[in-house]
């Protein structure tokens, strides 16, 4: 007997208890076969979505707008330990506008921590131009931009004496921050962001938010120059003479 031979069993009639569990069949729309009221079956969501959707879009407004404003005005923003973004005083901002990296405005200010522990403020660095250069060892860029920074820094007799340099790393360890520096000879600050909370509010990269990026700032800490991607010397000489360093 072939599989079609075999009757079919028939079902059992359906108890009351089965039949009132059973959902009510959808109104078919008898000239086009559609169900009439398809969004039945969420109903209950209307009047929580209807209040649900605003506040989630306020949520977001306000919080996207504090973001750009950190971001914009260089907050503090720094963590229970006192590093990251600190708040730049009033007397060290001679724009007498909020801080930011946009070119004529004070740089915004940060505490970080040497590979050693040691703490560098950048405002106290006030007095002589300044170049933040942010990198990363395993960045091949800026391996390959390093050495021209190390050579202008060095041509300084004595090194330091007409320009600063603080190297920032982004979120390595202090042993690999250690070991790059000295493959390198950097003999200038060399400091570790952690959480990445400074790059961030630097808005490192421009656009494409990567690294090297390189901000160059007069003796009164006002950004007069940005670099975004890897210096060839005469770039770097060109940028330290807008930044107020004679050649």
């Amino acid at each position: 007997m072939t599989r079609a031979d075999h009757p079919t069993a028939r079902e059992a009639p359906a108890t009351a208890e089965e039949r009132d569990l059973r959902p009510d069949p959808p109104l078919i729309d008898e000239e086009s076969g559609i169900e009439e009221r398809p969004q039945n079956r969420r109903e209950w969501a209307g009047p929580v979505r209807s209040l649900v959707l605003p506040v989630l879009i306020v949520a977001t407004l306000v919080g996207g707008l504090w973001y750009w404003q950190q971001r914009d005005t260089g907050g503090a923003s720094g963590s229970a330990d006192g590093l990251g973004l600190v708040e730049l005083p009033a007397d060290r901002n001679p724009t007498g506008r909020p801080p930011s990296t946009d070119i004529g405005r004070a740089a915004p200010d940060f505490v970080l921590e040497t590979p050693d522990g040691a703490r560098l403020r950048l405002s106290d660095l006030r007095g002589k131009p300044v170049l933040v250069n942010f990198w990363a060892s395993w960045c091949a860029p800026c391996r390959q931009e390093m050495p021209e920074i190390v050579r202008a820094y060095n041509a300084q007799q004595p090194p330091g004496a007409r320009w600063q340099v603080v190297a920032v790393d982004l979120q390595e360890n202090a042993d690999a921050v250690r070991a790059f520096a000295d493959e390198f000879g950097m003999r200038f600050p060399v400091v570790i962001d952690r959480t990445g909370g400074v790059a961030d509010a630097w808005r490192i990269g421009g656009p494409v938010e990567g690294i090297p990026s390189s901000y160059f700032l007069d003796a009164e800490g006002v950004v007069r120059a940005r670099a975004f991607g890897p210096m060839t010397a005469d770039t770097l000489a060109e940028h330290l003479q807008e930044s107020g360093v004679s050649q």
